[in-house]
């Protein structure tokens, strides 16, 4: 599987937002990766990570830390908001 796919599936599985190491860990729990994948899939986790969330239209978001910056290393899934939750003619 591809870094961002695995980051996918575990902020999927676990939700709320998570460090790049704990998603490691994680897939490596969730067999996801081989434990010899494990040594290098935190790097390839951050890298994918950064480069994407600097896209047009990322699907992970970082975290704000409140002092006007970013948390390090922590991503959670970027909520949609393209079409609307409720049926036609409903309230959302």
């Amino acid at each position: 599987m591809k870094p961002l796919e695995i980051a996918q599936t575990v902020l999927e599985a676990k939700g709320g937002f998570l460090h790049f190491n704990d998603i490691a860990t994680l897939a490596s729990e969730m067999e996801l990766c081989s434990e010899d994948e494990l040594k290098d899939l935190p790097a390839l986790l951050s890298g994918a990570l950064s480069k994407e969330v600097k896209t047009k239209k990322p699907f992970f978001s970082r975290i704000k830390d409140g002092k006007g910056g970013y948390e390090k290393g922590v991503y959670r899934l970027k909520i949609s908001q393209r079409f609307p939750k409720g049926k036609w003619g409903q309230k959302i």
